[in-house]
């Protein structure tokens, strides 16, 4: 069994757990084979109507742009190098609370799920390698939508780009 089969086969409760015991030595591939020279790049995993397990690469200072998973849960391991993650949780929209954390191959498993966080932005401190599990999947005609984030007070108000 493959270990994006895996991952995908384990129930909520123990996803966690297993994601956190995974180190980059794990795959057994080269870093700088993987980084882009800009923007980022994605390897999937696995795919099935439930599940979809991929890994992410970002050089240094590149940035996945503001962004939602709708309807979704997210499962985020570091593997390699460290990211800068501003999320934002809804308030009352279009209005939000931001918060800012760094993760770390040290981190725990952070988790992104409907309530939550659903709304980030990644940048990238060192080459970065990362692990995404994401329940649903994104089929069945579900996207993502990119917002811009401008200060409202101790709030932030999100507008989704056209």
């Amino acid at each position: 069994m493959t270990l994006g089969r895996e991952l995908a086969a384990l129930p909520d409760h123990a996803l966690a757990s297993r994601l956190a015991a995974l180190r980059w030595s794990d795959f057994h591939l080269d870093l700088a084979d993987h980084i882009p020279p800009r923007s980022w790049s994605s390897l999937k995993l696995h795919l099935d109507p439930h599940c979809e397990v991929g890994l992410f690469f970002l050089p240094r200072g590149q940035r996945i742009p503001l962004h939602d998973h709708p309807r979704l849960r997210v499962w985020m391991r570091v593997l390699a190098g460290r990211v800068q993650v501003t999320s934002y949780t809804w308030q009352t929209p279009p209005l939000a609370h931001r918060s800012v954390t760094t993760l770390d191959p040290d981190s725990p498993v952070w988790l992104v799920d409907h309530a939550r966080d659903n709304l980030h932005e990644l940048l990238a401190e060192d080459d970065l390698a990362f692990l995404d599990v994401l329940r649903p999947p994104y089929i069945d005609g579900r996207v993502c939508t990119y917002y811009t984030a401008t200060p409202a007070d101790e709030l932030w108000r999100l507008r989704p780009i056209p």
